[in-house]
């Protein structure tokens, strides 16, 4: 077990109700990212440019 301690002032709230239990049930408004972007958060990858296009590979050609 970890020595880690919360800073002062942090609340833990632990789950009460585990998602692989049957009785879950996903609601509507449990977009995490949705919900912290409303305090102003922005994805770290935001920012970034988009990736470049895959490479198409073309299928290898038998010669006889």
């Amino acid at each position: 077990m970890s020595n880690w301690a919360p800073p002062p002032g942090t609340k833990i709230v632990m789950p009460s109700l585990l998602v692989t239990n049957a009785k879950f049930k996903p609601t509507r408004g449990s977009d995490v990212q949705a919900t912290w972007r409303k305090q102003g958060w922005t994805a770290p990858s935001a920012g970034l440019p988009p990736p470049p296009p895959e490479k198409v590979i073309e299928p290898l050609r038998r010669v006889r």
